[in-house]
């Protein structure tokens, strides 16, 4: 068994294996395999059971292990039926479970209709009889009232005093199950792990960058994660950040909002505090660093300088604030001095994917457009997302010819990674033509993006 065990766990996949000692049932389970059984009046050990009953087997076996395997690889190939978290904790010498389970099973659970019951399994990491892992303890509650499809139900559970044991061996796992026909075999709807009870957020960091000129507040949802017995309180070391709501029960999921009006240029740092408690005497905290920038997001075609009759490169520089997803503007240009353009993407590019619209570059008219997977932002800084060349007429007649952002036949546009249309400053470029007179210097756009 504790072969088959460690096979699964070098694969990757959650398998756990407990035994129970025959003669001393805990909780309902060994219920559950008699349930399931439809045999003779005579059975021999051990008995075996994947989940409630799903699989079952008795006495011996040419190959145990594969078995056993052909067993457990049969429930692993079935979807969980309900969401299930749980926690524990020590109350003297007994062992606290406290569990929430939402109903995905597309049925109403309850114990009047269908004998829906949550379990608790509490095993020590101990050798008793031919595997590492032994029950010391079943609690089990039947499921009051009606639980609907989507609806949830909560349930604390707790061991009865548990001698002798070693209480940093001690683990547990919550399990739902429910009669799914008119017999009497019971089928598990899903089993989670039990954590130590804490209190989590997620995400565990918040951290976001703003346009100068962009003045709306910013919110970033939080998951509170816990017991669901406890309350929160929540509150912010700096004046830019709220959270909404700032108390409540744990399954009231608060949000961060960072006031964009009351940042400052460049970077800014504070600290979300939650504090949690639970009446029956839990006391927890968790922090979350908040990090916000409040700087400009400008796209700058480069300038440079060579000789008539020669190739032109310029670089596309976004001097990025980390939300950028994907960057869409035309680049306008007098087609008399430069021809046959040409756009790669830049080294900062990333696993962009560019996209040309060369439909009016007779014209002078180029529309460019980039796109990170779904996602994906560029980082933070100066990036050189584009390289665009030209060819240069000979005896080009201006000294400076102005290479410039405009909305045709791509409209200028950058975009977040999730979705949100980002402002931005643009500003024009030019090629310098050696020989001729002094370069005018280029038209700085501002043109502001989204709402």
């Amino acid at each position: 068994m504790d072969a088959l065990a460690a096979e699964y766990s070098n694969a990757g996949t959650q398998v756990l294996f407990l035994e129970q000692d025959v003669d001393l049932p805990k909780g309902k389970r060994q219920d559950r395999w008699w349930a399931s059984y439809t045999g003779s009046s005579t059975v021999y050990l051990p008995l075996v059971m994947v989940d409630s009953g799903h699989q079952i087997s008795n006495g011996s076996q040419a190959d145990f292990k594969a078995t056993y395997r052909r067993l457990v690889d049969a429930e692993l190939a079935r979807p969980p039926q309900v969401d299930l978290e749980a926690y524990t904790r020590q109350v003297g010498a007994r062992m606290r479970i406290y569990a929430r389970l939402k109903n995905t099973a597309g049925i109403t659970l309850s114990s009047a209709s269908n004998g829906a019951t949550l379990h608790a399994l509490v095993w020590e990491d101990k050798r008793v009889g031919v595997t590492g892992r032994i029950v010391r303890a079943a609690p089990w509650i039947a499921v009051s009232g009606e639980v609907a499809p989507d609806g949830e139900y909560t349930a604390t559970l707790e061991t009865p005093d548990l001698a002798g044991v070693s209480w940093s061996s001690l683990h547990a796992v919550a399990l739902a199950d429910y009669r799914p026909g008119s017999g009497t075999a019971y089928d598990m709807l899903q089993g989670a792990l039990a954590q130590p009870a804490a209190l989590a957020a997620e995400p565990t960091t918040v951290t976001m960058a703003i346009e100068a000129n962009d003045r709306g507040d910013r919110l970033v949802p939080l998951l509170l994660r816990g017991p669901f017995v406890l309350n929160f309180t929540a509150s912010a070391d700096v004046p830019w950040i709220t959270v909404s709501p700032d108390a409540g029960p744990i399954s009231a999921q608060p949000a961060v909002i960072v006031a964009a009006q009351r940042l400052s240029p460049g970077w800014q740092h504070g600290v979300v505090t939650f504090t949690a408690s639970s009446e029956d005497g839990m006391s927890l905290a968790q922090t979350v660093p908040v990090s916000a920038f409040s700087g400009p997001r400008v796209l700058r075609i480069g300038t440079t300088a060579t000789t008539a009759g020669s190739s032109a490169t310029l670089s596309v520089i976004l001097a990025a604030l980390g939300d950028e997803n994907a960057v869409a503007f035309s680049v306008a240009f007098d087609p008399t001095a430069l021809t046959n353009p040409f756009v790669a993407l830049g080294p900062d590019a990333g696993t962009a994917v560019l996209t040309t619209d060369a439909s009016q570059a007779a014209e002078g008219r180029l529309g460019l457009s980039l796109a990170l997977p779904a996602g994906q932002a560029l980082e933070q800084g100066d990036a050189q997302v584009l390289v665009i060349s030209f060819d240069t007429a000979p005896g080009a007649g201006s000294p400076a010819v102005a290479v410039r952002s405009s909305d045709f036949p791509v409209a200028r546009a950058i975009v977040g990674a999730d979705g949100d249309a980002l402002r931005a400053t643009y500003l024009d470029g030019a090629v310098l033509l050696t020989g001729g007179a002094a370069a005018r210097t280029p038209r700085r756009h501002l043109a502001p993006r989204g709402p």
